[in-house]
């Protein structure tokens, strides 16, 4: 069995309330471990807020040429007690079009805007994992855990600054995430 085999038996065993002890093993004996809370990355990320604003930028834009559109249905409906009857109908029939549009618009919009946040969530979440990875390579890691796999640790395991600090010097040199 190999080290990473006893490192994953181990992890599985854990989560099954199991405790091992690797005492015997000498190529387990001394692994570097780390934890890192994902969450408070990808929050503390500055390219995660960037992006984020642009996220919001983008809703606002849909938001108000929605209102738009609402401030048309209404003085359409508003219209209707000074028409004919001939007219009115006429009138009602462009007002169901138009509501109907406002309802394809605010799926579409939806759509759109959830697709953007999933594409963006999906490149900042890879990108964390990328510097997670060379981090734990150059510092010779074994195995680095997210917190919520954790139940308890010491402080000195945690390595969430750390990637912090990598993440957002490279994006304040124009890294990947700008």
């Amino acid at each position: 069995m190999n080290k990473h085999s006893v490192i994953f038996l181990s992890v599985v065993f854990l989560a099954a309330g199991v405790s091992l002890s690797f005492a015997a093993d000498p190529a387990v004996q001394g692994g570097k471990i780390g934890v890192i809370s994902v969450d408070r990355v990808f929050k503390e990320y500055k390219a995660t807020q960037s992006k984020e604003a642009e996220l919001q930028k983008t809703a606002e834009a849909k938001r108000v040429e929605r209102e738009k559109k609402v401030a048309e249905i209404r003085n359409m409906r508003d219209e209707l007690a000074l028409l004919n009857d001939e007219n009115r109908e006429k009138q009602r029939k462009e007002i169901e079009q138009k509501l109907q549009m406002l309802a394809g618009f605010d799926q579409q919009a939806k759509n759109e805007l959830g697709g953007r946040r999933e594409e963006a969530i999906g490149a900042l979440l890879k990108e964390i994992e990328q510097v997670v990875n060379s981090m734990a390579k150059e510092k010779g890691f074994d195995l680095i855990f997210t917190d919520r796999a954790v139940l308890y640790r010491a402080e000195a395991l945690d390595l969430t600054d750390q990637v912090i600090s990598i993440l957002n010097e490279r994006y304040g040199k124009g890294g990947r995430g700008s």
